[in-house]
């Protein structure tokens, strides 16, 4: 799953930021376009997705190792070194590699941005360090999944299984509910913050990661609350039937909750519109929805591969093994993915639309955001360099990627290696065992 999700990032990053410079999109393109592209503006919203396959696969290792008598401390600290880790990696990737930005009516670049898109060398603002991004939403929900791995793994899990399934899901519920209206209420007081003579910059920062933005923790990290129960679903043993239904039923009511949302937004906001389309603070609706788009594809994907067959498991493994890369190098992707994206996507406009190479950013068009032909080349050329990079690196263990990266510094803190880029277990295990998700 994580491959399928960096894979869509990739293509949504490349596609409407680098072609369409994002939300200028829906000024720029004719209806028809944006009508057609519907479903992937839909998935581009699904951020959550990571936080959810980070809570499975820490609630499915944690699950395993405690049945194995390891101490609970050494279960619980990498997942926050790794938490801790992943906020610390963020200003990195937003002040350095990240894409332009318009934050408070100004435009504000990272370093390779500045250089890409203008020609020219530069410090990024301090502001750059408002557009937060993925990274501390992950790394805040690894620490609340550390938490309730503590809570809920420790002892009697058997017996307490249906109860902690249920703990889950209404936390869940109730997190996204209550944390909605905790990131509306955080916009104009980090406003605040920054608009006085000496402003705030660390504490509006904090502000900022917990609410507030896209991809903020309030409401984002409620996806945790369903990973960490997926995670320890998957890894009771419980009868494949019996899973399969349990992820029915959560997905059906993932779906339920999209349906009772819409009328209840209208009856409770003031401006229901506006609230269900902001993609600033995601509203229930795009939740719900999400999760149960996502749960589904879960289901399917352990139905027909982690209880399926070990012949088919094997063949899945193989033709999928080009999509387990891209899982593998998830966090390097996701951080420096903007980099060639913005100097390729201004080759295009430059060949295609007319437009100045290292021109300042500007809201017009030109001819390569409405040229179908340019976009699908450049799509894929961007792929495929994915591709086939990925393919050299893995000769060399991926050395040098963020992933290289963590596994060091993990080391330091735990006297068992990490397995993250064991490439034998992680993608060549079909050749012996059939694999697995």
């Amino acid at each position: 799953m994580r491959g399928l999700a960096i894979a869509g990032v990739l293509i949504s990053h490349n596609l409407i930021l680098d072609v369409w410079y994002g939300r200028q999109a829906f000024q720029i393109v004719p209806p028809w376009i944006i009508g057609l592209l519907f479903p992937l503006l839909i998935i581009f919203t699904w951020a959550g997705s990571f936080v959810l396959i980070s809570g499975i696969s820490t609630a499915y290792t944690a699950f395993r190792r405690f049945d194995n008598g390891v101490p609970a401390k050494k279960i619980i600290s990498p997942i926050l070194i790794n938490g801790i880790a992943l906020l610390l990696l963020d200003p990195l990737r937003t002040l350095v590699f990240s894409r332009p930005h318009l934050f408070r009516g100004e435009m504000t670049h990272s370093i390779f941005s500045k250089l890409i898109m203008t020609g020219e060398w530069g410090l990024p603002s301090p502001e750059r360090l408002y557009l937060i991004g993925a990274l501390p939403m992950i790394g805040l929900s690894g620490c609340v999944a550390a938490l309730l791995v503590w809570l809920l793994f420790r002892k009697d899990r058997e017996s307490r299984f249906e109860r902690n399934l249920g703990i889950l899901f209404v936390a869940g519920f109730v997190f996204s509910l209550v944390s909605i209206p905790l990131s509306y209420t955080m916009e104009p007081l980090i406003d605040r913050m920054l608009s006085v003579d000496n402003p705030h910059y660390i504490a509006a920062y904090l502000l900022r990661i917990l609410g507030s933005a896209q991809l903020s923790f309030f409401p984002m990290g409620c996806y945790v609350f369903f990973g960490v129960a997926y995670g320890m679903l998957l890894a009771s043993g419980k009868a494949p039937a019996y899973v399969d239904g349990m992820l029915k039923r959560f997905g059906n009511l993932f779906f339920i909750a999209t349906a009772v949302s819409i009328p209840v937004t209208f009856l409770f906001t003031k401006n229901p519109i506006r609230f269900l389309g902001n993609i600033d603070i995601y509203s229930p609706t795009i939740i719900y929805f999400s999760l149960g788009c996502i749960t589904y594809i879960f289901k399917a994907l352990v139905k027909h591969v982690e209880f399926g067959e070990i012949e088919k498991r094997r063949r899945f493994a193989e033709r999928t093994r080009w999509l387990r890369r891209f899982g593998i190098l998830t966090l390097t992707l996701y951080i420096v993915d903007a980099v060639p994206g913005m100097f390729a996507g201004e080759w295009f406009h430059h060949l295609f639309g007319g437009k100045a190479l290292w021109a300042p950013l500007t809201e017009g068009r030109d001819a390569f955001m409405t040229n179908p032909f340019a976009i699908i080349v450049f799509v894929a050329l961007m792929f495929a360099f994915w591709f086939l990079m990925i393919s050299l690196w893995e000769k060399s263990n991926f050395a040098g990627s963020f992933e290289w990266l963590m596994v060091k510094i993990s080391g330091l803190f735990r006297k068992e290696s990490s397995r993250r880029l064991d490439l034998r277990n992680n993608l060549y295990e079909d050749e012996t065992e059939g694999g697995g998700t």
